[in-house]
């Protein structure tokens, strides 16, 4: 895996990389404006036939998002992942349908989850999950759940809502970490 990463780094410029948790994952992350041309490479030449997965992360002290693209190479069995950074002011990327046609579900998740508009898929702004929603995407972590959850539903006087949820699931998260 290491030689194919040298591979890629002598054509395209990565920003950065790293061994996944698993010998047969690498993670790298390449300037926004080579994607296109990376993951064609890694499909025509180096068997990344297979988009497992396009993801996006929100980096709100950083005002980015990063949008990470899941490749498997069953020739290989290895896993790799390309990431790339998107302004968080202005949410706009291209398509990768051109490569990979089952991106058109992952673009049409993110599009309604995160608000990250998808140049050239022609159903992003179709209904996904979120039916008739109007509000800001609700996977951004500035999305107010309890307000939303407030106007929507009113005010719900009982003691799962007084709960402090985040502060159960950071519990829940270092407990499980210390194991």
């Amino acid at each position: 895996m290491e030689d194919l990463i040298k591979r890629i780094e002598s054509i395209f410029k990565v920003l950065k990389k790293e061994r996944g948790k698993r010998d047969n994952l690498w993670i790298i992350e390449v300037e926004k404006d080579s994607l296109h041309a990376v993951l064609s490479y890694l499909k025509d030449n180096e068997s990344f036939k297979h988009l497992a997965l396009v993801s996006c992360v929100d980096w709100i002290e950083n005002n980015k998002f990063q949008l990470s693209y899941i490749l498997w190479s069953y020739q290989k069995r290895q896993n790799l992942i390309v990431k790339i950074f998107i302004d968080r002011d202005k949410p706009e990327f291209k398509t990768v349908l051109n490569l990979f046609p089952q991106a058109e579900i992952y673009e049409r998740e993110i599009r309604e989850l995160y608000g990250v508009s998808f140049e050239g898929n022609p159903t992003q702004n179709e209904d996904f999950v979120l039916e008739d929603w109007e509000e800001m995407p609700p996977m951004r972590r500035d999305f107010d759940t309890l307000k939303y959850s407030q106007e929507k539903y009113g005010d719900r006087d009982s003691e799962v809502q007084k709960t402090n949820i985040r502060k159960i699931i950071s519990d829940f998260t270092d407990e499980w970490r210390r194991k």
